[in-house]
C-alpha cells in the first residue's frame, strides 16, 4: 500500500521513496523476494536505491546474516539509511554511500549473494534531472560492469542475482565469463512475452534452471505463483 508522497508500505517495514529518483517497483520486489537466501551469511545489494533489496533480504534471512548496501546517490543514501534505521533489522544491514566500483576494490568481505537491480536502458532521451539519469540509464557503467563489480566481491561458491529488461539479460548472458546457471522469465500476464529476466550467475558451473514467473492471469488477477513469492511482504496477500 503507497502513502501519498511518502512511499510504500509492506507487512514488516516501511519504504519511503520520496527522496529517491527511482520509486519502489515491481522489478526490486521480485528480486527480494526471489533471491536464493539458502546459505547465505553475507549479502550485498548493489544500487540499493530507498534500501527496498536490502530490507527484504534482512527479513528473510537469519538474525545472525549481514546485509552490505551500496548506493551512490547521495540523497537515494540518505533515505535507504532512514529507511533502514526505520525497520526492525538496523543492525543487519550496513549502507556505503560509494560508487560500486570504488566498494569493490576493497570490499569489507567476500559475499555468498550478491543482488542489483541495475539500470536498465541505454541512454536516450534526458530524463528532467542527473538523479534519473544516473537511477534509470547505464551512463557509466554497463549491465557487464555491474557484473564485473559483483564478481570482484563475490566468493568461490557464491551466487549473482540480477533482474535485467528480457533481451538486456540475454545479451548479458553470451558475453560474461561467468556461468549463468538460472534463468527465471517473468511474464506480466498470461499469453504475453517475457519482459525480464531473474537471473543467477556463477564462477562454478552448475545445471542450468529455467522456470518461469507469471505476474497476472487472464483475469487481469494475480497470479497464485506470484502471490506465493510476494505474501510475505505485499499487505494485500
Amino acid at each position: 500500500m503507497a502513502t501519498k508522497n511518502q512511499g510504500f508500505r509492506f507487512k514488516q517495514f516501511q519504504v519511503n521513496h520520496h527522496r529517491c529518483a527511482m520509486k519502489v517497483g515491481t522489478d526490486g520486489i521480485l528480486l527480494g523476494a526471489w533471491a536464493d537466501i539458502q546459505g547465505a551469511k553475507n549479502l550485498l545489494d548493489l544500487g540499493t536505491g530507498t534500501g527496498l533489496i536490502a530490507l527484504m533480504l534482512a527479513q528473510r534471512t537469519a538474525q545472525d546474516c549481514h546485509i552490505s548496501a551500496v548506493e551512490l546517490d547521495n540523497a537515494a543514501a540518505e533515505q535507504a539509511q532512514e529507511n533502514i534505521q526505520a525497520s526492525p533489522w538496523a543492525e543487519k544491514i550496513s549502507l556505503y554511500q560509494m560508487d560500486i566500483e570504488k566498494f569493490a576494490q576493497n570490499p569489507p568481505h567476500f559475499f555468498d549473494l550478491i543482488v542489483a537491480n541495475p539500470p536498465y536502458f541505454e541512454p536516450a532521451q534526458a530524463c528532467k534531472n542527473a538523479q534519473r539519469d544516473l537511477a534509470r540509464y547505464t551512463l557509466e557503467q554497463s549491465h557487464n560492469d555491474w557484473l564485473n563489480v559483483a564478481t570482484q566481491c563475490l566468493n568461490e561458491q557464491g551466487k549473482i542475482q540480477f533482474i535485467l529488461p528480457y533481451e538486456a539479460g540475454k545479451t548479458l548472458q553470451k558475453t560474461t565469463a561467468l556461468y549463468c546457471t538460472e534463468q527465471c522469465d517473468v511474464i506480466t500476464k498470461i499469453g504475453k512475452s517475457a519482459q525480464r529476466l531473474l537471473l543467477t550467475f556463477r564462477k562454478q558451473p552448475a545445471p542450468m534452471q529455467h522456470s518461469q514467473l507469471i505476474i497476472y492471469d487472464e483475469n487481469n488477477q494475480y497470479h497464485p505463483d506470484f502471490v506465493a513469492l510476494t505474501k510475505g511482504f505485499y499487505l494485500k496477500f
